[in-house]
């Protein structure tokens, strides 16, 4: 929200306080209802930004994704990276975790 709408959100809760004062309208009621209203704006702000979150998250996952898809090819063709001589793997004991 910007500081423009804020400010004239803000003006017209006073005037309607106002006029509610003056009118002898229970207060009481319009505070209420004025809470309400603001939960419902916050309600809905959360929701745009967990959507937004789970957009970002989504992105990083696909990025990370591409970069270990990269590495993982880069590494094929490094001699020796990935594959061991067999006498190596045989003198070995199994590990256990």
């Amino acid at each position: 929200m910007n500081q423009e709408a804020l400010i004239l959100d803000l003006m017209l809760r006073i005037r309607t306080l106002e006029t509610s004062a003056r009118t002898g309208v229970d207060t009481t009621s319009i505070g209420i209802t004025l809470v309400m209203t603001e939960l419902a704006d916050i309600r809905s702000e959360m929701r745009q930004d967990l959507a937004a979150l789970g957009d970002e998250l989504a992105g990083l996952r696909r990025h990370m994704n591409e970069h270990l898809t990269a590495l993982r090819c880069e590494m094929l063709h490094w001699p020796g990276a990935l594959q061991q001589p067999g006498d190596q793997l045989a003198g070995r004991e199994p590990t256990h975790l």
